[in-house]
C-alpha cells in the first residue's frame, strides 16, 4: 500500500501517467495497473483522465494530503528505527527522578553534550510508576530511579550508580528535629506517610524492612491524599504530623515548616540505578552511562 500511495503521489506531480512512468522508469501499464489496485482497495476512483493528463477527484484530493503526513511519519520512524538498530541517535530521551537531578544527572548531561553537541535531549520528570510504564512503552531510553528496579531487571538493562544514605523528614516542630541524627528506633509510635503504589511502587516495603530490622517494630502508615509533587507531599505530612524517610539526595529541597535529619542506623540505605532499553546502545546513551558511572566512581 505504501508503494502504491508513493506512486499516486508521483502521478499527481507530474500530472501525467507517461510523465510519472519516465520519472519512475516504469511502464505506463505498470503505473495504470497499480493505480487500479490502489482505487480497488480504497473502493473508489481517485484519479480522472482529462485532455491535458490526469487529475485527482475529490477524493484524490483528501487522499494527497494524508497520504503525505502518512508517508512523512512512516519515513521519520524508519529512519530513526535504522539509527536505533545501528547504535546511532540524535536524541535522547531521559526519565528521571527530580531530586536526583543535581548532584548526578546534571553533570553526566555537560559530559554528554561536550561528546554530542547535537544531541536533542528530552526531558521527563516522572514518578519511578511512570518511569516504569514509559520505559516498558518505548517512550523513554533511560530512567534514573530508586524505586521498581525489582520490576524492571528482567526486561531491561540496570546499572546502580550510588548506595544512599536515609534522611527523616520531620515537622520543625518535631521534638526530634533539633537533633544532628535519628536512630530509626527512636521514631517508634510515629505515624509514617503511606505512598501509593502506582506512584512510588515498593517504598511501603522499604520503610517496613528499615523499621523491622533497625528499629525492631512495625511502622503504623497514614494516608495523606494524593500530592502533586515530593515537596507537597512533604508539606502535607508535616501539617499532620506525618514522617517519612528517603535518599539523602532529597536534602537540598528546601520546604518551610520541614527538617531533613539524617538516620544514624548505617545500613538503612537506598540504591540508585539507571536504567535503559535492551538491545544496541547508542552512542549517546553510552557517553550518558559512561559519564553517570565517573560520577559515581568519584564519590
Amino acid at each position: 500500500m505504501l508503494d502504491k500511495l508513493r506512486l499516486f503521489l508521483v502521478v499527481l506531480e507530474e500530472g501525467s501517467l507517461r510523465r510519472a512512468a519516465e520519472r519512475l522508469r516504469i511502464s505506463q501499464s505498470a503505473i495504470t495497473r497499480q493505480l487500479q489496485l490502489l482505487e480497488h482497495d480504497l473502493g473508489g476512483r481517485v484519479l480522472e483522465r482529462t485532455s491535458a493528463g490526469v487529475r485527482p477527484t475529490s477524493g484524490g484530493h483528501a487522499l494527497a494530503e494524508n497520504a503525505k503526513n502518512l508517508l512523512a511519519d512512516y519515513d521519520s520512524t524508519m529512519a530513526e528505527v535504522r539509527r536505533l538498530v545501528r547504535g546511532e541517535s540524535d536524541r535522547l530521551r531521559i526519565g528521571y527522578v527530580a531530586t536526583a537531578v543535581q548532584e548526578y544527572l546534571g553533570p553526566a548531561l555537560a559530559a554528554l553534550r561536550r561528546a554530542y553537541p547535537k544531541i536533542k535531549v528530552k526531558m521527563l520528570d516522572l514518578t519511578p510508576a511512570e518511569q516504569i510504564i514509559a520505559l516498558r512503552k518505548g517512550e523513554i531510553d533511560v530512567a534514573l530511579t530508586h524505586q521498581g528496579v525489582d520490576l524492571l531487571s528482567r526486561d531491561f538493562y540496570t546499572h546502580k550508580l550510588a548506595t544512599v544514605p536515609t534522611v527523616v523528614v520531620l515537622p520543625i516542630s518535631h521534638p526530634l528535629a533539633a537533633q544532628r541524627q535519628i536512630s530509626i528506633s527512636e521514631l517508634k509510635g510515629e505515624s509514617f506517610v503511606r505512598a501509593p503504589d502506582d506512584v512510588a511502587p515498593g517504598y511501603n516495603q522499604k520503610v517496613i524492612q528499615f523499621c523491622r530490622k533497625f528499629g525492631k517494630f512495625s511502622p503504623r502508615f497514614a494516608n495523606i491524599g494524593r500530592a502533586g509533587s515530593l515537596e507537597e507531599g512533604l508539606t502535607l505530612a508535616a501539617n499532620e504530623e506525618i514522617i517519612s524517610m528517603h535518599p539523602a539526595f532529597i536534602s537540598h529541597l528546601r520546604i518551610p515548616n520541614v527538617v531533613m535529619v539524617p538516620i544514624a542506623d548505617a545500613g538503612a540505605t537506598w540504591d540508585l540505578f539507571v536504567v535503559w532499553q535492551r538491545g544496541k546502545t547508542t552512542g549517546p546513551l553510552r557517553a550518558l552511562l559512561d559519564a553517570l558511572s565517573l560520577k559515581t566512581a568519584e564519590r
